[in-house]
Parts: C-alpha cells; structure tokens; sequence
C-alpha cells in the first residue's frame, strides 16, 4: 500500500526551519524529529490543531514501524477509541495520521513557545521541559500509589 506523505502546516514552516538549523540555534537533527516530538506533546497537552494549508510533506519511508508508527498508532488509538484505526489500510492509515499531524501542530506551538523564546538557551530549555514531563508523571504515579494506600486496609 502506497502511504502518503506526512502533511505540516505551511504557517510552521519557519518553526520547523529555526529548530532544525543547526548553523543557528536548532536542535533537532530532521522535521521528522521535530514532528514526532511536537505530536507527543500535543497528545500530553491536549492541544490538537486542526489545519488545511500544508507545507511541502515529510516522506512517510523516513519513520520507523517500532518506534514512530507505534506511537503514532498509540495516539490515533487512545484520542479515537477505535482499534479498526490499526487496520492495515488508507482509509484507517489517513485517519490515524490526521489525530497525529493535528496534535504535531498543536504541539509544535508549545515547543516553540518554550524552546524559541531565548534559542540561544534552546537546549537547556528542551533538557528542562523534558526534565518537567518526567517530575509531572512520576508525581500522577506518587498521587495513584498514595490514593490506592490509602484504600488497601
């Protein structure tokens, strides 16, 4: 089955410029990169952005089935609750990717919101947003652990 390429919106077209460029202050090797990035971040924040103009698209043949189609899957699955998203087919294939590339746009504000906003800083600022995510679960896991200790007598 032919896969299509994977739609950006025109009007980020700088952002994913700025954070790829690494003779300035980008740090992301690929769009892919920051594609991938921006749609988990988009799904954790719950901003999905839908789009219609789309800079020229990232070939599906530069993501990988084990690590970037399954958490595109895991995405389109969770946001849809629907498993026939999985299906082995177009239809199935442009739904799943419409959830992700809307979150990747949501998503792609937010970093560029936090990394863009000194890029001389850029890299620590994405070691510290990393570094937040990772308190923020691990806090979610504390809260459960507690809730489910104080309800085991």
């Amino acid at each position: 089955m032919s896969r299509r390429r994977i739609r950006r919106p025109k009007e980020q077209e700088n952002i994913y410029k700025s954070l790829t460029d690494s003779s300035e202050f980008g740090i992301f090797a690929t769009y892919k990169d920051v594609f991938m990035l921006a749609g988990s971040i988009g799904f954790m924040e719950k901003k999905r952005k839908p789009f219609t103009g789309s800079a020229e698209g990232i070939p599906w043949t530069v993501f990988t089935l084990e690590t970037d189609e399954a958490l595109i899957n895991a995405v389109a699955l969770a946001e849809s609750n629907d498993i026939s998203i999985l299906e082995d087919n177009s239809d199935a294939f442009d739904k799943k990717m419409i959830i992700f590339e809307e979150y990747a746009a949501g998503g792609l504000e937010v970093i560029n919101n936090k990394l863009m906003e000194n890029p001389k800083l850029a890299l620590n600022s994405y070691f510290d947003m990393i570094i937040s995510m990772e308190n923020e679960i691990n806090d979610k896991n504390r809260n459960l652990k507690g809730i489910a200790d104080m309800l085991s007598f």
